[in-house]
């Protein structure tokens, strides 16, 4: 039983191997949250990747002659031959300590996803006693950032709530506000919606919450590499969840 079962995977590896090569400018989107040694008495290790385990993922797709584009990108009519997106959740203080110094040290570009009513604080959507509480960026790190031209800025729910646990409506009007007040407030060109988190993922409830946001580019919790970068939502790869998936996503695209 050994024999035929090794033979039909290797053929399914051959498969997808051939697939993904064939399409050439399929895009891998890798979703970080947050950057640097979790505390001690935090449960949510998962969503911490280290600083030397992003400068690997960097130096691995330097290497592999990936080239990191942003959602403003997508539209072009022709993107690099490997593209990946780089995107980070909830905007903490670690992207301008650790992540920024490693994007100018690769000349990489990433997108960064806010929850404006959070922006310069804290992050108070989290349970205190599963994860210690982290700092936001600040409006003026925000500013460096943009005038960097290695970071664009994308939206959350107004207070990065999970939208696809709420009403409709009350879930439409958390993604237009926050949209809203990152550019009134703070001057940002809203690039692209992420649902973040998301327990209970529906594209044609998505759709209704994005209603007057459907020229953005949606980072979806759809786990996968997108053939087709047109649409408007865009599955994604979390390399702290799914170390494994996502080093095979990236080997494929070799």
């Amino acid at each position: 039983m050994i024999y035929p079962l090794t033979a039909a995977g290797i053929l399914l590896t051959a498969a997808a191997y051939v697939l993904l090569r064939r399409a050439k400018r399929a895009l891998v989107v890798l979703t970080h949250v947050k950057i640097g040694r979790p505390p001690a008495n935090a449960r949510l290790k998962n969503e911490w990747t280290s600083v030397a385990q992003l400068e690997r993922t960097l130096n691995n797709l330097a290497r592999r002659n990936f080239t990191t584009v942003l959602p403003g990108e997508l539209s072009k009519s022709r993107l690099p031959a490997k593209p990946v997106l780089l995107a980070f959740m909830g905007g903490y203080q670690s992207f301008y300590t650790e992540v920024f110094p490693l994007l100018q040290k690769y000349n990489a570009k990433a997108c960064v996803f806010l929850a404006q009513e959070y922006v310069g604080a804290y992050d108070a959507w989290q349970d205190p006693y599963r994860e210690p509480w982290q700092n936001l960026l600040t409006e003026t790190q925000i500013k460096e950032l943009r005038q960097s031209g290695l970071v664009e800025f994308g939206a959350l729910d107004l207070k990065a709530r999970d939208l696809t646990l709420l009403p409709v409506r009350e879930a439409a009007f958390g993604a237009a506000e926050n949209s809203f007040r990152l550019k009134k407030q703070l001057g940002l060109t809203v690039e692209a919606f992420a649902f973040w988190p998301a327990a209970k993922w529906n594209e044609k409830t998505a759709r209704e919450m994005l209603h007057g946001l459907e020229n953005l580019p949606v980072l979806t919790p759809v786990s996968g590499v997108n053939s087709d970068t047109k649409t408007m939502f865009l599955k994604t790869l979390d390399p702290a969840k799914n170390p494994w998936r996502t080093r095979c996503a990236v080997w494929f695209r070799r």
